[in-house]
């Protein structure tokens, strides 16, 4: 009974865009580590703030789970900001 899921077709629009979005993961994995980097140093930053105005202190594993909260999302947003832009770019063409 474990396996509940509904299958259904995919869309062509769901398959590339599930496209896209692996080749952005890739991208930002293999092609962009400037990029990943800088992801990191601002998750820190934004870490480092958010003790500020909250005015609490967080330890070393709090530290760490919320910055990596942060990049997490920033590389979801790049991933979906890429597969978007080359959707985009396709229907234009």
């Amino acid at each position: 009974m474990g396996k509940n899921k509904k299958l259904y077709k995919r869309s062509e629009f769901e398959k590339i865009l599930r496209e896209y979005l692996r080749q952005a993961k890739c991208k930002l994995e293999h092609e962009y580590p400037g990029t990943r980097e800088a992801m990191k140093l601002v998750a820190e930053s934004k870490t480092r703030e958010f003790m500020q105005i909250m005015d609490r202190g967080l330890d070393r594993e709090e530290r760490d789970f919320l910055s990596s909260l942060i990049v997490s999302g920033m590389y979801q947003s790049f991933c979906y900001g890429y597969g978007v832009g080359k959707v985009e770019a396709k229907s234009e063409s």
